[in-house]
């Protein structure tokens, strides 16, 4: 992983700007800057340019305003807009992004939940859990194809009655194998 993308990336206030592209697709320096009030303009246009610099976000339109330009960024690679083709073709960089993206997006969901009035972990079934499984290549193609079926039947579900949007995310990856795992 090349390291002026990780430093891209690897930044709290970064990670905020972030969230606001996966809010929105097109942001300006001034509309993160009333979203973000906290950052001093100086430091705003810094994080702005590290994450160009690490093409995390591009340039997508410029505007002339009162003899200045004003410039419109997008993100460059958006893991919400892949198939499982371009995954599997990209590098590891290019996969890497993918993932904070996506990521990104999870923490983004997640902040918007606990931000609102009435959250309750309980009611709202939200859950999180890690579950280190040692699983041959067969057993792990078996248990991936029985949750992808498990989610085809309610998949196509639409808004109604007693019905509400839940996301169900998941990231399946080898471990380490060197380090102890707690049971």
């Amino acid at each position: 992983m090349d390291s002026k993308v990780l430093s891209a990336l690897l930044n709290p206030v970064r990670m905020k700007i972030l969230q606001l592209f996966l809010q929105n697709e097109t942001e300006t320096v001034k509309r993160i800057a009333e979203e973000l009030p906290g950052i001093p303009p100086a430091s705003l246009y810094r994080h702005v340019n590290k994450l160009v610099e690490g093409e995390i976000i591009e340039v997508c339109a410029e505007y002339k305003i009162r003899g200045t330009v004003e410039k419109v960024y997008r993100l460059k690679n958006n893991s919400l807009l892949y198939n499982d083709e371009q995954i599997l073709e990209a590098g590891q960089e290019e996969v890497f992004s993918y993932f904070y993206s996506f990521a990104t997006a999870l923490l983004s969901d997640f902040d918007n939940y606990l931000s609102g009035k009435d959250y309750d972990l309980g009611q709202d079934r939200v859950s999180f859990q890690s579950y280190p499984l040692y699983l041959t290549d067969q057993e792990c193609d078996e248990l991936f194809q029985t949750i992808q079926e498990t989610l085809n039947k309610v998949a196509s579900n639409k808004e109604e009655g007693e019905r509400r949007l839940r996301k169900f995310s998941f990231v399946l990856m080898p471990g380490d194998e060197n380090k102890k795992v707690k049971k």
